[in-house]
């Protein structure tokens, strides 16, 4: 496999993700080809629609008619309130002692098939942009990248703490970065229980130097600090894991030589479906303005073969 020159790791960040369309639609505007894309949770199912060869276009359309039923839940509510009470010792019934709780409060099945069926479940060696994406195996805490056979060589680096699959389908890559832990339930594939990748790496441009790119682009969505209190579990999830996430982001970015494109969308929670054209908008501005260092980038790719530092903007940060 030919090794990319140009590479593009799109991060994680819930519904923010939307603002990665964004970044492709001017990426793609500006004639600025993308030779591999990797992704963890949204930028993998963002990454995941465009490898598939669904333009810019058609992926924003996908987004601003996502369906509500999009994470179905996992539990009712019934059972978690009497779960929760037999628990506490306050309900006591021999009836409900065989009551549990399941891995996650919503599923992902849903997302899946979504993603199967808008990629005409192709494969990762059908693709028409290589791609790898990140999920992490729930009980051991390896790595688990999903990638193309051929991109094994580059990628699977260390077998003690990582796992590889090329066989599986976008559809199941995707739920399985995104299966935030507690919050949905992980995915399984070979007998893994896989869950969501920013565990390992947010943004996941290690992969990307692995498989040899040169110049690599980082979309970060940040952290989104609430404004108000975290009043219910999936915020209370959805908080957790955007801190967490971000600390590993800052951590892998560092002395990564990517230029960081940082869309400052803000908070959103799971169902803000209507800000979804906002997200887009905020992407697609901050893409602009990191044009130049990108446009710089590539130059300098044509005359040194080898990396390169270069001067920043306030747009596009270089760590």
């Amino acid at each position: 496999m030919k090794q990319p020159k140009v590479g593009l790791a799109l991060g994680g960040g819930g519904l923010r993700g939307a603002a990665h369309i964004g970044v492709l639609k001017v990426l793609q505007a500006a004639g600025i080809t993308i030779d591999a894309v990797v992704g963890t949770s949204a930028g993998s199912m963002v990454g995941a629609l465009w490898a598939a060869g669904l333009s810019p276009a058609e992926i924003e359309h996908i987004f601003r008619n996502l369906p509500a039923n999009l994470f179905p839940t996992a539990v009712g509510c019934i059972n978690l309130v009497l779960y929760i009470l037999q628990r506490l010792g306050i309900l006591k019934c021999y009836k409900l002692q065989s009551l549990s709780l399941p891995q996650g409060l919503l599923r992902t099945d849903f997302l899946s098939e979504f993603i199967n069926q808008h990629t005409n479940e192709r494969s990762f060696n059908q693709l028409a942009i290589p791609a790898a994406f990140l999920a992490c195996d729930l009980l051991s805490g390896k790595e688990v990248i999903f990638a193309p056979e051929t991109a094994r060589p580059f990628l699977w680096q260390d077998r003690k703490k990582q796992f590889f699959f090329s066989d599986q389908s976008l559809g199941t890559a995707v739920a399985a970065s995104s299966a935030i832990p507690g919050l949905f339930l992980p995915v399984r594939v070979n007998g893994r229980e896989l869950v969501d990748g920013g565990l390992k790496a947010n943004i996941p441009v290690h992969l990307l130097t692995a498989w040899g790119a040169k110049v690599i682009i980082a979309v970060d969505l940040g952290f989104a600090v609430e404004d108000s209190s975290a009043d219910t579990i999936i915020q209370v999830l959805l908080q957790a894991s955007d801190i967490m996430g971000q600390t590993i982001s800052d951590l892998r970015l560092e002395g990564s030589g990517a230029l960081v494109i940082r869309p400052q969308v803000g908070s959103m929670n799971l169902y803000d479906f209507h800000r979804i054209p906002e997200a887009i908008d905020i992407g697609a501005q901050a893409a602009e303005k990191a044009l130049p260092d990108i446009r710089r980038a590539l130059q300098q790719l044509n005359h040194h073969p080898t990396p390169w530092f270069w001067p920043l903007t306030d747009s596009c940060a270089k760590k």
